[in-house]
């Protein structure tokens, strides 16, 4: 009798296993197909990626950079004692005509262009700075055309204060 339940129990087990192993292999082939799905989906995120830092990479050597606005422009520039002197010397003007163009004194400009002044100057006064800015987009003539319009108004004040002294 041992042996016919032993054999029982055995054979019991063996069903048993097989319909776990039968109801469990539509969901084991769901789950392995679900996982070759998601690895399959990791390899194209990496691809994507790798494609996205090679684009953003060729867009950074390919594209300009963008303009600046002109509150940048001066705010990030900087200005040298060579700069100045060279500035000046392009110019064609002494150093009293660059100072009353910048509308600093002379001894400032000696300053700046003195020997001492090896890297970029501190200027402090933004208004300075701006027409540093401006002076080194100047040409000759627009230099010549800056010169004319400062003498016409600087005429048509002395006229002014003159009619109201004879008045």
């Amino acid at each position: 009798m041992a042996n016919i339940m032993k054999a029982l129990k055995e054979e019991i087990s063996r069903i048993a296993r097989s319909e776990v192993n039968a109801a469990l292999k539509p969901i084991k082939s769901v789950n392995a197909s679900q996982r070759k799905y998601i690895a399959e989906l990791r390899r194209r995120i990496e691809a994507l990626e790798k494609e996205k830092n090679q684009l953003a990479k060729t867009i950074a050597k390919t594209t300009p950079p963008k303009e600046e606005t002109t509150s940048d422009k001066t705010s990030r520039g900087w200005i040298t004692a060579q700069g100045i002197r060279s500035m000046r010397k392009r110019l064609r003007i002494s150093q009293k005509a660059f100072a009353d163009l910048v509308g600093v004194s002379l001894p400032t400009v000696v300053n700046w262009e003195s020997k001492k002044n090896n890297g970029k100057l501190n200027i402090r006064r933004k208004a300075v700075f701006d027409r540093l800015q401006e002076i080194k987009r100047m040409g000759l003539r627009d230099l010549a055309a800056a010169e004319t319009t400062e003498t016409a108004e600087t005429t048509a004040e002395t006229a002014e204060t003159t009619d109201a002294d004879h008045s």
